[in-house]
């Protein structure tokens, strides 16, 4: 349990910090943290949301990404399965009212549904680990209101994601492993994904 509080101002260095207190992630949750805010802009800006567009993120951690969505405009619904960074991540979006939702479970055990606009967009920082990674990106697309996405994942997710007929995922750009805390174990892809379109000529 991490003993040092961290300020909700602190943008800068907080994975680091963590790594500094001897925080231990899970593996079991192909937990790893980005680094720098300026690697979350570098993301939502290659994820082109509309302004004001409702959000998900799946894995939340440590509020980076999701800190950055908010103060971009965007209402965010933060999604984190680890309850010891409940304290953290609540009072890292504290600031931006009701413009953030944290909600601590499990993504497949919401329902989406009833939270998020039609329209809505997944940007998230999914588990290094290619099949959950795959599988939470597949749960969250069975949710009808969200449109589109944009995903870190490693490599091997893309593959596991092509038993999906209805989704196209599209390598958009790369990331390195060393914008996370731990250092991701395997090369990364960031993935645009979109439902694919039914009309036929």
């Amino acid at each position: 349990m991490l003993k040092q509080p961290l300020t909700v101002d602190e943008v800068v260095g907080v994975a680091d910090r963590y790594a500094a207190l001897g925080f231990q992630t899970r593996g079991d949750l192909g937990q790893h943290f980005l680094r720098t805010p300026e690697a979350a802009r570098a993301l939502l800006e290659r994820a082109g949301i509309p302004a004001g567009a409702h959000v998900l993120e799946v894995g939340a951690g440590l509020g980076t990404l999701s800190s950055t969505i908010a103060a971009a405009g965007h209402r965010i619904w933060a999604v984190e399965k680890d309850e010891r960074l409940r304290e953290h991540l609540t009072e890292r979006l504290a600031p931006f009212g009701t413009r953030a939702r944290v909600t601590f479970a499990d993504v497949r055990r919401i329902d989406l549904d009833s939270g998020l606009d039609l329209g809505s967009a997944l940007v998230s920082i999914m588990p290094f680990d290619p099949k959950l990674s795959a599988d939470l990106i597949k749960h969250v697309f069975t949710c009808s209101r969200v449109a589109y996405g944009l995903v870190v994942v490693p490599s091997a997710s893309a593959e596991l994601l092509s038993d999906r007929a209805d989704l196209v995922a599209e390598e958009v750009d790369g990331i390195a492993r060393s914008s996370f805390w731990p250092p991701a174990p395997t090369v990364l892809r960031v993935l645009a994904i979109s439902r694919r379109s039914t009309c036929s000529n």
